[in-house]
């Protein structure tokens, strides 16, 4: 069952004693001791080595519930640092119904989940929420502009339009359902291409004017450079004076949301993606034929 609590007060399970060790984290195991007996032992690995202690109130440091994989499935277990995971219900047998605070805001809301057991073998730290929704934008706004220009590389003209089209992506919608069985939805779509020309000028297009990015002879990216670009730089007295080719740059800005389950869409932080072009420019000087 999945609903949504205000909780003014976080309470967790702390336990004083040694400094925090980001590296510890614990869970249950059954091991067999003399005569052949068996006994639950807490099992923790702290800087890469596992310690066992007769119970959890005997680890040091301060420990908060988290979620991962183990030997049987999905299930919960401590860890030193931080992890956004806090109990709302944990039952004798070890199982536990939890909620995720995405801000870490005791106030905020936290999504509840179904009840999960205890890792009775290490298990593999699970993603937040969160993460897992930057890794599903993220197979769709790793496109980079691919910009076509005329005149095209390998150099452009002074006193002539140089045009540029390119062609940002579509927008997306997808979700996946994360371990705990929520369904994670993340929306994008690029909202802005800005063009740097690399001589100072810059040129900035909103989303409703992507179809006429359509670069030579109607487009509306165009640039007029006015001084021409040497090898080395500055060798001649009409050269520009430190660079040998124009850094022109095209940025796709990305809006992106995402959520989970019902909860209100929420910004995911993208940046923006970028492709940079070496333009050189040269120029065109006019001369009398005297040629009969």
């Amino acid at each position: 069952m999945k609903r949504f609590l205000l909780v003014a007060t976080l309470v967790l399970t702390a336990i004083p004693a040694a400094a925090q060790t980001d590296s510890r984290y614990c869970w249950v195991d059954v091991i067999v001791g003399g005569f052949g007996r068996e006994k639950v032992v807490t099992r923790c690995r702290v800087a890469g080595e596992i310690v066992d202690y007769a119970n959890e109130s005997r680890v040091p440091g301060r420990l908060y519930p988290a979620v991962g994989t183990a030997g049987n499935g999905t299930c919960w277990y401590w860890r030193s640092a931080a992890t956004g995971w806090v109990f709302i219900t944990r039952n004798a047998d070890g199982t536990a119904i939890f909620a995720y605070d995405p801000d870490t805001d005791p106030g905020g809301p936290l999504i509840v989940d179904v009840t999960y057991p205890v890792c009775t073998s290490e298990p593999t730290p699970g993603e937040p929420d969160i993460l897992l929704a930057w890794d599903l934008a993220n197979q769709y706004v790793h496109v980079e502009p691919d910009p076509d220009l005329n005149p095209r590389v390998p150099w452009g003209w002074t006193g002539a339009e140089t045009h540029l089209r390119v062609v940002p992506p579509p927008p997306f919608s997808d979700s996946l359902v994360d371990p705990l069985g929520q369904v994670l939805e993340v929306n994008g779509r690029v909202i802005g291409v800005t063009i740097t020309w690399g001589d100072g000028a810059v040129s900035s297009f909103s989303e409703g004017e992507f179809s006429q990015l359509s670069g030579y002879p109607n487009g509306l990216a165009r640039h007029i450079y006015e001084v021409k670009t040497c090898s080395p730089p500055g060798s001649t007295p009409r050269c520009h004076p430190t660079l040998s080719s124009y850094p022109l740059s095209v940025d796709y800005i990305w809006e992106v949301s995402w959520r989970a389950d019902t909860a209100p869409f929420e910004p995911l932080a993208i940046p923006n993606t970028s492709t940079s072009v070496a333009y050189p420019v040269r120029e065109i000087i006019a001369v009398l034929d005297v040629r009969p």
